[in-house]
């Protein structure tokens, strides 16, 4: 038995007092914006939304203020004076709240969500449940051909460790925009733990950019009739598992909740045109996490080296010039701690003719500065030259660019036999058409699905992009080992 256990939660009043539809509608507006990391609102943010809603038409401004005094009075949520738009006394004096869950409120709200959808999962943070993510979604192809069992057990893995992954996500990154964290990153104790918090979330942009760019790009390689079968036999294994209320359990709400998950896995990593996707907002946040940490860690610094005391460091200086056996050390010993005095800068276009370090002024050639007048009517003369007509020579010049390039293309062209490069067949090749093909190759390689043009206009395209089989590609220069791709031409 503790305290803990013992006293009262007040933060769950909200759930079963009189007006228990206004603060739970408040609540649920709070928790909704706090999972798209908007986690500050104002009266007139939580008046406007809720005042869209049919059940609160009657609903006031005033009553909204009195609603979130009581839920703060409870604990569900915190307050914190708004004072960026104050411009006068009298607003200062009324007291402009901004209004945040606490971390009570939201593990709460997390139970009411989980209540009524009957499930709800979360896990800690780990690096290893993207590679995991990838790893399932390369499988999707081959598990349209599987049985609906194992497509479930598969579906099943998959859905839990994205879950996991964007709860605990928003859990990181809600924490670290906490007044908790703010006043933690304020204290000196936090220079021990800054190093260690800076490296562990780059670690994660790090494990974010290596594979979520690769998910994205197997999102959307499958077709729309893989999906839908995948999504029927989820279905099916759903509905063979034994429920008590089997009979209240409609196709239509499974198929839809699985295409709602699935459909959040794809906003999660895919882009859009007009939306970026959650992965580029993860990042962004992060790095300004990053950015916050270390301002907070220089003002900590700037702070602590303002007041150091530096008597001893000025009782060693004086035990040093004590110790000296001469006015020449005594000298030598002012120059290196207070520097040298009364010195002159000497600038010029020096040419010097040593690189040795210990050379001094006066072992260097003297260097002769011309200077001018300091009168404002001085000009420097002016030399009047004649525009040259290069005209010709830019001519003859374009001509013979223009002469080589059809050469090139001429050579280029001569090993694409009956529309195709086959690059198994080239034999030997000059290094320059070497450099053209693998140009047209890798171009081929980043749009398989569609044509692209030669820089000379030609349409091509890749005829087997996923080949096994090497080849060698010779040149004089030494030789390329490569798949044994093969380019189609159209027609001229």
């Amino acid at each position: 038995m503790n305290t803990k256990l013992t006293k009262p939660i007040t933060e769950t009043k909200y759930l079963s007092a009189e007006n228990a539809w206004r603060y739970r509608s408040i609540m649920r507006l709070f928790y909704v914006h706090s999972q798209r990391f908007t986690h500050w609102l104002s009266k007139e943010d939580v008046f406007e939304e809720l005042s869209r809603e049919e059940d609160f038409s009657e609903y006031t401004l005033e009553l909204c203020r009195q609603d979130l005094d009581v839920l703060v009075s409870w604990g569900s949520l915190s307050a914190v004076q708004d004072t960026a738009k104050v411009s006068t006394y009298q607003q200062f004096m009324n007291k402009q709240f901004r209004y945040q869950m606490t971390e009570y409120a939201i593990e709460i709200e997390r139970l009411t969500v989980r209540l009524e959808n009957l499930f709800f999962e979360h896990g800690s943070l780990e690096p290893t449940l993207l590679e995991r993510i990838k790893n399932q979604i390369r499988e999707m192809n081959r598990m349209a051909g599987e049985d609906y069992k194992t497509i479930g057990g598969w579906w099943s893995g998959l859905a839990s460790d994205f879950q996991r992954l964007n709860q605990n996500y928003q859990d990181y990154i809600r924490d670290w925009n906490s007044v908790k964290a703010e006043e933690m990153m304020k204290s000196r104790s936090f220079l021990l733990q800054k190093e260690k918090l800076v490296d562990y979330l780059r670690h994660f942009i790090k494990e974010l950019q290596a594979h979520s760019y690769e998910i994205e790009g197997l999102l959307k390689k499958i077709s729309p009739d893989e999906k839908s079968a995948i999504f029927q036999k989820i279905t099916d294994y759903e509905k063979d598992i034994p429920r008590i209320d089997m009979e209240l359990v409609q196709d239509e709400s499974i198929l839809e909740n699985i295409r709602g998950k699935y459909e959040s896995m794809e906003f999660f990593f895919c882009q859009a045109p007009g939306r970026f996707s959650e992965v580029e907002r993860i990042l962004e946040i992060t790095n300004e996490i990053i950015r916050k940490i270390t301002r907070y860690a220089v003002v900590i610094l700037d702070a602590a080296s303002q007041y150091t005391n530096r008597k001893d460091e000025y009782r060693r200086v004086m035990e040093l010039f004590t110790i000296c056996s001469s006015q020449d050390e005594r000298h030598k010993m002012a120059g290196q701690v207070f520097g040298v005095g009364r010195f002159r800068h000497f600038q010029g276009n020096l040419e010097r003719e040593t690189d040795s370090i210990f050379s001094s002024i006066w072992d260097e050639s003297p260097c002769i500065v011309v200077t001018e007048p300091r009168v404002r009517t001085y000009r420097d003369k002016i030399l009047k030259t004649a525009i040259r007509d290069d005209s010709q020579e830019k001519k003859a010049m374009r001509e013979r660019i223009l002469l080589e390039k059809e050469e090139e293309r001429r050579v280029v062209e001569q090993v694409i036999r009956d529309q195709k490069i086959c690059f198994g067949e080239l034999g030997e090749v000059a290094p320059f058409v070497r450099k053209v093909l693998l140009r047209w190759l890798m171009k081929a390689l980043t749009t398989p699905e569609t044509a692209v043009s030669t820089e000379y206009g030609r349409k091509y395209r890749l005829a087997n992009p996923k080949e096994t089989a090497r080849c060698t590609l010779a040149s004089e220069d030494g030789n390329f080992e490569m798949p044994a791709f093969v380019l189609e031409f159209d027609e001229v």
